[in-house]
């Protein structure tokens, strides 16, 4: 889908696909009609109410961007992403029919867009793409009458300027074009490479596809025909062995880019002169004008401009889903995105923070509510986005004012390549992707050896490939055949009174992985809670029909629906196989077990999970912001919530938080869960966490006057049960997001026991009688330490720089025959520090000797370089341990290792130390 401009071609018998070029200024000429002037917003609306009312499809909500159950995905890319399970198992969607209008990104991962952007008319990062899809609904031939009736009938096309492709063996597709009134010269035939679309490279759905083309009638562009739509009939599947075979139930999968149909209706050439781009653009040069006073008029976008406002647009959506700017994944995108926003910024002579101020003319380009995400996180989509881009400024201009001094260095005029150790320094200390030093390079005339900076980057590998796996269709997990037999267990752990109950083994496996046997069950009903949302699984024991227990180690959720249990057999038991063999009659489906959950974890965790909902509405009573979630764990003992706020919290503000949620739990509200539609609980007012998938129905846990979040966890059924609860640290855990660490209720209890239980034993050895008065003591202790220690390091110093009186005379010797050296064995009661200062005291005065210092089985070597030659004190420790066991290493003036046996006297340095210098 959209692969460009079609070029001409031989008209050889291997050649089919035809050039669809020419006519040029003659045709424009003949064509003067107008067009229908349709905002996007309008065209959205048409295509949805086209397929909806008119013809009974079922319009469905635009998927996130974060496509959570495809992990072959770092983003949703295309429109036909949400629908990929059905695409699989026709069988097994709601609707036969359906139409959406589906956020995409391809920026990061498989399909990238992001360097192309700004350059060509019509690249995008972030883009909507319009799409009607059946499930068995209807055939080929009505997709393409349905297509075509929009084009013409709906929108109004001019017949002249359309164009269609289809595959060069499909003979009914040409057929049923030609039934629809297009001559022959219309219809061009392509091959496989243009006309068949397939699921990726392995087995799976797939067929032929008939693209329509839009004449632009501008020969001066490089793509005069432009692709428009993409119709794709599933009718064969591919097997592992690359086999066609014939879809019993062929699907349709169509999609229309909305930015590129809306520069054709507006008449537009290229698509960031759409309306959408006209408000972003019209606010970004609003802004410029009021930071520098330059005035930019041209009709077409400057590259720059065309950055920032796709970028821009990217961001939010990217944000308003829930990713958080940070070094690994999607959320490196998105930082990758902003910084980049930020650096043509710079280039159109913007140096402070400007991005929010674009926020009201995004909104104007979506005006028609089917993103409501866009008004209802706006507080927060605009304070990530102030907060990462006030940290990338601050380190904007020192980065390149490095890259300026690489750029001024004589001996890198010729090469013009920036040494990979400087584009590994701009990513990790300064926060440069890596194409932005790229771009920034090749504005210079520059290039940057990147497999030597991935080199380096090797030792620190971005986390963000355990985020999301390059997976295939076809390479799904083991358990996803539970899913396919409905294995969809009950959860009843809401309920404590339902944690110890009788349930059935519905499904079961043991797979060996290596030398370990690992035992996966299901049971209905489930009382184990593992449903993920931040909050630990439950562990507790399954008690067969025959009395044997089994513990429940791990729970976790395979799918949409599932819950699995992962169990190990007794502590005491070493052969888990044999166990198994002795409960084959009693660990299988069908077997019934007795549940036990462990109720002093659950309780903890339930504990620790309604504390964090209080915490995030404590932060947001105290910092007045709208605050994001971007993460939290939940354990039986322990809570930590990361957040996204610009700069540390301060101690004052700290403790009004801690106040505020002991406050809140001593005034002992109840816990009510309420069930409602994701819309009703949104204009409630409770929060969502941005990163997580919801369904139509959600899960509302509120705390009256308290808190309001949706949450499928579990919790206390009074608030009264968090307190006390304290905070234990707050740190930063990427730009611009902090976290904190906190314990409540019986585990804050024990903290708090733990934590004073030296006190007492404290001020008996300080005598003191208040804490108070144990603090002023142990301050005037560390005072006086703080005294012996100035004095201390003084006498250090005169010592370390003193002749040899008082010392032992050292023992002469020379390296490699020619190099002077004189040994010093220092007194053993004289510690690192001496040697230290030691050591540079004799590599200034006398310095034509190396000087090697021995204490006990530490070993120091000294020199000036300035008048040693030739020689390290690195290399010539190196040489040393060549010849007595040892180890170390240093720089050019001082080196220093430890050697494997210990060194107390002159004899021992003649007959071991000396002859090996001299080897």
């Amino acid at each position: 889908m959209y692969k460009g401009s079609i070029q001409r071609l031989s008209s050889t018998s291997t050649s089919l696909c035809y050039s669809l070029s020419g006519r040029g200024r003659l045709a424009r000429r003949q064509q003067s009609r107008l067009l229908q002037n349709l905002s996007s917003s309008q065209l959205r609306g048409r295509f949805l109410d086209y397929f909806e009312k008119a013809n009974g499809h079922t319009r469905v909500q635009s998927a996130s961007l974060i496509p959570h159950n495809d992990k072959s995905l770092l983003f949703t890319n295309a429109g036909m992403v949400p629908f990929k399970e059905y695409f699989m198992k026709p069988a097994s969607a709601p609707f036969k029919t359906a139409t959406s209008a589906q956020k995409c990104m391809r920026a990061g991962g498989k399909h990238n867009d992001l360097d192309n952007v700004g350059y060509t008319p019509r690249h995008h990062t972030f883009f909507e793409m319009l799409g009607n899809f059946s499930f068995g609904g209807y055939s080929k031939q009505e997709a393409i009458k349905l297509a075509w009736r929009f084009l013409l009938h709906e929108l109004e096309l001019p017949l002249a300027r359309l164009r269609v492709t289809v595959l060069e063996t499909d003979e009914e597709g040409y057929q049923l074009w030609k039934a629809m009134g297009l001559p022959d010269d219309k219809i061009l035939r392509c091959g496989p490479e243009d006309n068949f679309w397939s699921m990726g490279d392995g087995e799976g759905p797939c067929g032929p596809c008939t693209e329509i083309f839009w004449d632009t009638m501008d020969d001066t562009l490089d793509e005069r025909w432009l692709e428009i739509w993409n119709l794709v009939f599933m009718e064969n599947y591919r097997t592992a062995e690359g086999k066609l075979e014939r879809l019993a139930t062929p699907c349709i999968d169509t999609g229309m880019g909305l930015e590129r149909m809306a520069s054709v209706l507006q008449s537009k050439a290229n698509n960031f002169q759409i309306d959408q781009f006209e408000h972003l653009i019209a606010g970004l040069r609003g802004a410029i004008k009021e930071r520098n006073g330059l005035v930019l008029d041209s009709q077409d976008p400057s590259p720059h401009e065309k950055i920032i406002a796709d970028h821009f647009r990217a961001m939010c959506f990217l944000i308003g889903d829930g990713v958080i700017p940070s070094n690994v994944g999607r959320g490196y995108v998105l930082r990758r995105i902003i910084r980049r926003a930020l650096r043509s910024a710079q280039q159109l002579g913007i140096n402070e923070p400007f991005l929010t101020d674009l926020y009201p003319h995004l909104l104007k380009g979506f005006t028609n509510g089917l993103y409501p995400e866009l008004e209802s996180r706006a507080a927060s989509i605009c304070s990530v986005i102030a907060n990462e881009e006030a940290t990338f400024l601050k380190t904007l201009n020192r980065g390149l004012a490095l890259l300026n001094n690489i750029f001024e260095q004589p001996d890198l005029q010729e090469a013009k390549v920036i040494p990979p150790n400087v584009a590994y320094q701009l990513y990790d200390t300064y926060g440069f992707p890596f194409d932005l030093t790229l771009i920034i390079a090749r504005e210079r005339g520059w290039t940057v050896d990147m497999e030597a900076v991935e080199a380096l980057q090797k030792k620190q590998k971005l986390l963000g490939r355990e985020s999301w796996k390059m997976d295939t269709m076809a390479d799904r997990s083991r358990l996803s055949e539970w899913k396919n037999s409905e294995i969809l267990p009950q959860f009843t752990g809401y309920d404590h009174g339902l944690l110890h109950q009788e349930s059935e083994i519905i499904a079961m496996e043991a797979v060996k992985k290596g030398k370990k046997t690992e035992v996966t069950v299901a049971i209905d009903p489930c009382p184990f809670y593992g449903l993920g949302g931040g909050q630990v699984p439950d562990n507790g024991t399954l008690t067969l029909a025959n009395g044997h227990q089994w513990k429940v180690i791990d729970v976790f959720q395979p799918y949409e629906g599932g819950i699995a249990l992962r169990l190990a057999p007794p502590a005491h038991v070493k052969d888990v196989e044999k166990q198994l063999e002795e409960d084959k009659d009693y660990l299988t489906i069908g077997g019934l077990v007795r549940t036990e959950v462990d109720l002093d974890r659950r309780e903890g965790a339930e504990v620790h999970h309604t504390a964090t909902h209080l915490l995030n509405a404590g932060l947001r009573a105290v910092l007045k912001t709208d605050i994001v979630q971007a993460g939290s764990m939940v354990e039986p003992k322990k809570l930590r919530f990361d957040f996204t706020y610009g700069q540390p919290l301060t101690e004052g503000q700290l403790a009004e938080v801690e106040d505020w949620v002991n406050t809140s739990a001593l005034s002992g509200a109840s816990t009510t869960i309420q069930h409602m539609p994701l819309t009703e609980a949104m204009q409630s007012g409770a929060i969502a966490a941005f990163s997580e998938k919801y369904g139509e129905i959600v899960r509302v846990v509120e705390v009256p006057g308290v808190s309001k979040e949706l949450c499928g966890g579990t919790h206390v059924d009074n608030i009264r049960k968090l307190y006390p609860f304290k905070i234990l640290n707050e740190t930063s855990v990427a730009a611009g997001t902090r976290r904190i660490e906190a314990v409540a209720g019986m585990s804050c209890t024990d903290w708090f026991r733990q934590s004073y239980r030296p006190v007492p034993e404290m001020m008996k050895m300080l005598r003191a009688n208040t804490t108070k008065d144990a603090v002023t003591k142990l301050d005037k202790v560390m005072q006086q330490m703080r005294d012996t220690q100035r004095r201390l390091d003084l006498v250090t110093q005169k010592l370390a720089s003193a002749g040899e009186s008082g010392l032992l005379h050292p023992v002469e010797a020379t390296f490699n025959k020619e190099l002077p050296v004189r040994i010093h064995l220092i007194d053993s009661d004289l510690d690192a520090t001496f040697m230290q200062k030691r050591a540079n005291v004799l590599r200034e005065s006398q310095s034509e000797y190396v000087h090697l210092l021995l204490n006990r089985n530490t070993v120091v070597v000294a020199l000036n370089a300035s008048k040693v030659k030739g020689h390290t004190a690195n290399s010539i420790l190196r040489h040393l341990f060549k010849h007595v066991k040892g180890g170390g290493g240093g720089q050019t003036e001082y080196a220093q290792g430890r050697l494997a046996e210990v060194v107390v006297d002159e004899d021992t340095i003649r007959s071991k130390i000396v002859p090996a210098l001299d080897q």
